[in-house]
This record gives C-alpha cells, sequence and structure tokens, in this order.
C-alpha cells in the first residue's frame, strides 16, 4: 500500500513538473509572440507617421509673433503642477504654487460634472476625495508576459455641488471653469493650454459662454486651444477665434508629420506639444526646422529637459520644473 502510494505521488509530481514545464514554455512562446506584434505594429505606425502624403517643399518656416507665449515660457505645469509630491490635482493651490514658482503657462484638465458643469479634473478614475486612484471610466490596459489586456471599467461622475465640495486629498480646494477664468483674470500675465478630454466641442462652447457671462471674454485671448484633430481645430475656431492654439502629437493620437506640419503652418499654428517618445524621430526635426515650438510631454527632471533641449524642444509639460530652472537647461 505504502509503496503505491509513493509511485502515485510521483506520478503526480512528475505530472505536475511536466504541466510546469510545459507552461513555462508556453508563456515564453506568448512573450514572444507579444513582442513580435508589438514590432509589427510600431513599423507600422512609423511608416504610417512618416509617409509622403503632402508636399511640404515648397512651405515657408513659420516666424515668431512678437512676445507670443512660445517665445517667453517653456514650462507648461502639467495638471495645475504637483504639489506636495501629488499629482493631478487641478487645485487651486496648485495653480498658486506654480504660479509663484514663476511658471505661467498652465495645463488644465476639462471635464463635465455628472449634471453638465464645466470643472478641472484629470480623470474620473482619479480617486482624488479619498486620496487614492481608483479606475472608474474607460478603458485601462495591462501588461505582462502573455501580452497586453484590455480592462473595461464602469463610469462615475461627480455631480458639481459634490465634486466642488470635496476636498482633493483632504485638503485641496477643487476648481471649475468659472474659478479657473477667475483666476486668470486675477492674473493678467497667465496663459491656460486647455487639455479638454476627447477635444469635445461643447467644453469649448461652454468656456466661452461662462467667461461671457463673467464678463471676462478678454481672458480668451490667453486661452491656448490643445487639438489632435485638424477637423475639430476649425470646429473650434467656428465657436470662437481663439488667437492661440497647440498641436499634439502623442502616443495613440499619432498624425502624420507631412500633414501635421503643413496643417500647422497654413494654420500658424506656432506650438506642438509631442511625446517624448517622438522626441528622437526625424518628424520632429522636420517640424523644428518649420518654426514650429515642441513642448515635450511629460519631463520632470532637468537631466531630461537637457537632453530634449539639445534635439530641439523649446519646453515640456511637467509637474515640477518652472521656468527659473531654464537657467540649468539652456
Amino acid at each position: 500500500m505504502k509503496k503505491k502510494l509513493i509511485i502515485a505521488v510521483s506520478v503526480c509530481l512528475a505530472a505536475a513538473l511536466l504541466a510546469a514545464g510545459c507552461l513555462y514554455k508556453l508563456n515564453g512562446i506568448y512573450a514572444i509572440a507579444a513582442r513580435v506584434r508589438e514590432s509589427i505594429v510600431d513599423r507600422i505606425e512609423y511608416a504610417s507617421m512618416h509617409r509622403r502624403t503632402t508636399d511640404i517643399s515648397g512651405l515657408e518656416p513659420l516666424s515668431d509673433e512678437p512676445g507670443a507665449w512660445y517665445t517667453q515660457y517653456h514650462f507648461i505645469s502639467h495638471s495645475g503642477g504637483g504639489i506636495d509630491g501629488k499629482l493631478f490635482t487641478d487645485s487651486r493651490q496648485a495653480w498658486e504654487q506654480s504660479y509663484q514658482n514663476g511658471n505661467r503657462v498652465f495645463d488644465a484638465d476639462l471635464q463635465f460634472t455628472s449634471d453638465g458643469v464645466l470643472v478641472l479634473r484629470h480623470s474620473w478614475s482619479d480617486n482624488l476625495e479619498t486620496g487614492g486612484v481608483a479606475i472608474k471610466d474607460s478603458t485601462f490596459q495591462r501588461s505582462n508576459d502573455l501580452g497586453t489586456m484590455t480592462f473595461a471599467a464602469q463610469q462615475e461622475r461627480l455631480d458639481y455641488d459634490t465634486f466642488m465640495s470635496e476636498k482633493i486629498y483632504g485638503k485641496y480646494d477643487p476648481m471649475s471653469c468659472e474659478d479657473m477664468l477667475r483666476f486668470m483674470a486675477g492674473h493678467e500675465d497667465l496663459y491656460v493650454y486647455c487639455d479638454a478630454k476627447n477635444t469635445r466641442l461643447d467644453v469649448f462652447q461652454q468656456l466661452v459662454d461662462t467667461a461671457g457671462q463673467l464678463g471676462l471674454e478678454s481672458v480668451l485671448s490667453r486661452v491656448i486651444v490643445s487639438v489632435a484633430d485638424f477637423d475639430l481645430y476649425g470646429q473650434i475656431m467656428d465657436i470662437y477665434p481663439f488667437e492661440n492654439a497647440a498641436m499634439r502629437q502623442f502616443p495613440g493620437a499619432e498624425q502624420n508629420y507631412y500633414e501635421l506640419a503643413a496643417f500647422c503652418v497654413e494654420n500658424g499654428v506656432h506650438a506642438v506639444t509631442i511625446g517624448a517618445c517622438y522626441m528622437d524621430d526625424e518628424g520632429a526635426r522636420m517640424l523644428e526646422q518649420l518654426g514650429i515650438h515642441l513642448y515635450v510631454a511629460v519631463v520632470d527632471y532637468l537631466s531630461d529637459m537637457r537632453a530634449y533641449r539639445q534635439a530641439g524642444a523649446t519646453g515640456a509639460v511637467s509637474n515640477w520644473l518652472y521656468e527659473p530652472d531654464w537657467r540649468y537647461v539652456s
């Protein structure tokens, strides 16, 4: 009996080891397949971004406009800038700190509450009221040796009264669109880079309407329209003739460099916010040679900023870098 038990245990152990070995090899196959798939996707993306769909040989480089924001300022405070080691707060205290530290261009994440009021919020997935981050909306991805998996998550937005009454991380004050416009009115050298999530036209419509209702339409001359879609740019300008704009060249929303260059020159768009992964790309050099200013997103270290500066960047979207830091870069 004892001998049979030993044999049975040995067989089970051998089967387990064999299964583990098979799983290991299978896992390795999946990992290799994932890398091959990623390489193919990258090659297709590169080809699409660099295809000569537009003739830019006759384009004259843009000339800087005197006193323009992109000639004066190098850092855009990401979500109002970091504060006390925390990111994405879009809070009044973050704005005040970034301004006091010398920044004059602020990235404002504009979102609608559940009852349709425009507020500053990086993502409704950020559970900032309780001091944590929880995935609640849209989709997110997780990568491992088996490849990349996409998970759906439930959307959950706060209503306006709840949003405005709950402190971010228990101590910072949230901001509405109205608060932002009043802040701009009180800081006459401040520009706002409007990151309208999903570039919804009604974001810009409510922005303009709110400014008109408050008698603050003059601050719209310091709004920088951020957009990654050529058609949407025209539709936004139909809502209001904004004086400043910046195109986006980010992973997941990448554009053909020739078309982007032509669009910027033909429409007088002097700035592009560009993903850091694209700064060593020949397409970035093309934009720079046409007089287009490149702001790298996101850069938080001076050593990185020096490298991007040498590669031709004008500045960066940053959580922690401020205008006085530029003297250590150039």
